[in-house]
């Protein structure tokens, strides 16, 4: 990588890079933090396909350069990738930056080569999410960790979003100590401090006021096991018929989850609401907050229904734990487990007094270490420092 000095005469040139804009936590995290640098210090532009529900988010944000690459698609795909490739190379060399900061595991892969070829003085990568899982092939698993190994000397830092991530990437000798650092992924409070009118938020959803409402957070995917959540129900329900289950999000699994429903008999008490832009009032009509998912870096849904100090019900997987300890802060149950999924959310319906006591727990745990402020404030310290580490290696 080149190590030539950054001039302190003028802006920061930085360039962030995420795969698209749908509705998730890694595009949460990075257009907040496109949009939050301090302008006065940093010249800011974004590379993302012109794809998903914050397109125009983006599109909103002051003195951002937005730069569309639309061959940047989530899944694997060789033609698409090498366009994305060369398109993000001519972009790197033709701007000079002096930071490139990738996001995701595609990002990752073809910013972290681009910018290294390109010569760009300081590389830095956020791990979101492994890209690799205990549900994969063994032989596919290690191909992705000799890979992001790899891709770790092209980097000057490494971010994880949970300090369990960060030991996780320790252990399985994705980088060393020295290159990576953890920032917890930072969300915007003052979405959800606005009080709602419960009742009217309840019957505008058609749900009666004396039933409890349980709900589920995020993509319709493999990864986060919405089927896991809908074989739940229906176990809850035959203990407890008056109960409410709300799927909010959408995906690939949409259809197959409508389907089971349908085979379960659980069809009227299961509502797929798809994606919305009101996640912070749907979060309030909560009863009790679920994350079936198969692995998770964190869950930004997660720490969102922790900060509204919702009962919680969660897998034990990845960063998960770091903010869901069981029986302090919510119920942790093993992943791609249905029964004990259903049993920790009658273990809260049978005692919601104990299960808000353990949600304010983690509240006070949310605003402690993940608002907006302090994840950029951090961001932008370790861009500092490692601006100055570049400087006194030139000379």
């Amino acid at each position: 990588m080149n190590t030539d000095k950054v001039k302190h005469t003028r802006k920061i040139r930085v360039l962030h890079i995420i795969t698209n804009l749908p509705i998730g936590g890694a595009q949460d995290n990075t257009l907040i933090t496109v949009e939050r640098l301090n302008r006065s210090r940093y010249d800011v532009s974004l590379i993302a396909a012109n794809d998903g529900e914050w397109v125009t988010r983006a599109k909103q944000i002051k003195n951002l350069q937005l730069i569309f690459v639309d061959a940047l698609t989530r899944p694997i795909h060789i033609f698409n990738d090498m366009i994305a490739f060369y398109k993000i190379y001519q972009i790197i060399k033709k701007n000079k930056y002096d930071i490139v900061h990738t996001h995701s595991s595609k990002p990752g892969f073809l910013g972290r080569i681009a910018a290294a070829l390109a010569g760009v003085p300081i590389i830095i990568h956020t791990i979101h999410g492994f890209p690799f899982n205990d549900f994969m092939h063994p032989v596919v698993r290690w191909f992705f960790i000799f890979i992001e190994r790899f891709l770790s000397y092209l980097s000057d830092k490494l971010i994880t979003v949970s300090r369990l991530n960060l030991q996780h990437a320790l252990k399985l000798k994705l980088a060393t100590s020295q290159k990576l650092i953890n920032i917890y992924s930072g969300i915007d409070f003052s979405k959800f401090n606005k009080k709602i009118d419960v009742t009217k938020k309840r019957h505008d959803l058609n749900i009666p006021n004396n039933t409890k409402v349980v709900g589920l957070i995020g993509r319709l995917s493999y990864q986060k096991g919405p089927e896991y959540f809908i074989q739940a129900a229906q176990l809850i329900l035959q203990k407890e018929d008056n109960v409410l289950f709300l799927l909010i999000g959408d995906g690939k699994l949409r259809e197959k989850c409508v389907k089971l429903a349908a085979r379960l008999g659980i069809s009227s008490q299961i509502k797929i609401l798809g994606f919305r832009d009101d996640i912070p009032e749907l979060l309030q009509v909560l009863d009790i907050y679920v994350l079936s998912s198969r692995w998770e870096g964190l869950g930004r849904s997660l720490t969102e229904a922790l900060y509204l100090a919702k009962p919680t019900v969660a897998t034990s997987v990845d960063g998960v734990p770091e903010l869901v300890q069981n029986k302090k802060t919510g119920i942790l149950v093993p992943p791609a487990n249905p029964q004990a999924l259903a049993e920790g959310v009658l273990y809260l319906l049978n005692d919601l007094d104990k299960g808000k006591k353990m949600a304010h727990n983690a509240k006070k745990l949310v605003e402690e270490n993940f608002s907006a402020d302090k994840m950029v404030s951090e961001i932008d310290e370790l861009y500092q420092t490692l601006i100055s580490d570049k400087h006194a290696q030139s000379h």
